[in-house]
């Protein structure tokens, strides 16, 4: 029971005879705040204190206390924990990797305010990660979180500009696709344990990533139109796939209990598979290297928009990566214009000629 003092209202002792003294005020915004003072003399006097603030300052400690809030600079270590939050609920696939990047991120802002982080301060993180030995494209991954922190920080109002804009890029060696032989793929399967056949043989014959996978609903699946629906595609639009003979046999023979397509697969299947590719005998192999297999073994049948379709890119240059045309090729395409040349490919569908004509625009 709170016992209130009779002779001075608004101060009361709680709990009774603990010698600690609370007083109770209300503000003109009908707020009814309640503080712990302690001694009963020092609680009559803060007592008297607020009833002069409420009347002369209109003082309200809600407002007051968000007010505190409101100044005090918010450090990049806070931001990051809401970020990464936030990220957990709307970036499932990807969140991860965010976690990773901002690690590197926090080791060197985390102590300093989201206001005290510039420009030039970004520079010197990309220069000195990159000095450390770290590659220029991870090194600019790390840029993209940082930065898309940052644009949501500005959304939430904890700071109002973004350092990262303006900012360049390090420069990344062109990359080059990295596909299996059929004698590595053979290789492979060997080693592979049975229960992650299935995912690996979607993925060379889907070019759906690892994160696509994991998230691949079977509801999207039409085993009888033979298409694929991507459930949570990398693009964040709409995707599908047509699926063949090998892929549609796989998925067929899945167990249809679960709502994903693949629901035991481990978070960790990336550094798995590195261990079996090892195992394998073979050497710079990822699970990205699937996707590879299937876009290169696609590039010498099809034309190069039907691949780019197919491999989902957005931009032709990432499609142009795997398109090679040799020497041979060259010259069977100018042998075409010559009329009736025996043993000249014809049709529109011919993949030499398709591909040169992409190249020539």
């Amino acid at each position: 029971m709170v016992k209130h003092s009779r002779k001075t209202g608004g101060i009361f002792e709680r709990p009774n005879g603990s010698g600690v003294w609370w007083i109770r005020w209300t503000c003109h915004y009908g707020h009814d705040h309640r503080e712990k003072i302690g001694p009963k003399g020092l609680a009559k006097a803060e007592y008297q204190r607020r009833k002069v603030a409420v009347r002369t300052e209109d003082y309200c400690l809600t407002r007051a206390e968000a007010a505190r809030r409101e100044s005090r600079p918010t450090l990049f270590a806070d931001a990051a924990s809401r970020y990464l939050a936030w990220a957990k609920q709307e970036y499932v696939r990807s969140y991860t990797f965010r976690e990773k990047a901002l690690k590197h991120l926090i080791a060197a802002f985390g102590s300093k305010a989201l206001e005290e982080i510039s420009a030039s301060g970004v520079e010197q993180y990309q220069i000195s990660r990159r000095d450390a030995g770290a590659a220029p494209d991870t090194v600019n991954r790390e840029r993209a979180v940082f930065s898309h922190l940052f644009k949501k920080a500005v959304s939430w109002k904890l700071v109002k500009d973004n350092p990262v804009i303006g900012t360049g890029k390090l420069e990344e060696p062109e990359g080059r696709p990295r596909p299996l032989t059929l004698d590595e793929e053979a290789r492979l399967f060997m080693v592979l344990p049975d229960h992650y056949k299935p995912v690996v043989t979607v993925a060379l014959h889907t070019g759906l990533r690892l994160g696509e996978l994991r998230a691949q609903r079977s509801a999207d699946v039409d085993l009888l139109a033979g298409n694929l629906t991507v459930t949570s595609p990398k693009s964040r639009k709409p995707e599908s796939l047509p699926l063949n003979q090998t892929a549609r046999g796989v998925l067929a023979e899945l167990e249809r209990t679960d709502p994903l397509v693949f629901p035991k697969l481990p978070k960790k299947l990336s550094d798995l598979f590195i261990r079996y590719v090892r195992k394998a005998g073979l050497n710079d192999v990822t699970f990205h290297c699937l996707r590879d297999t299937f876009i290169s073994r696609l590039a010498p049948h099809v034309t190069t928009p039907t691949l780019m379709t197919l491999a989902r890119h957005r931009d032709y240059r990432t499609t142009r990566r795997y398109v090679r045309v040799d020497g041979a090729h060259l010259r069977a395409a100018v042998e075409c214009l010559i009329p009736g040349a025996t043993g000249t490919p014809t049709g529109t569908g011919d993949p030499v000629r398709s591909q040169v004509a992409d190249l020539l625009g």
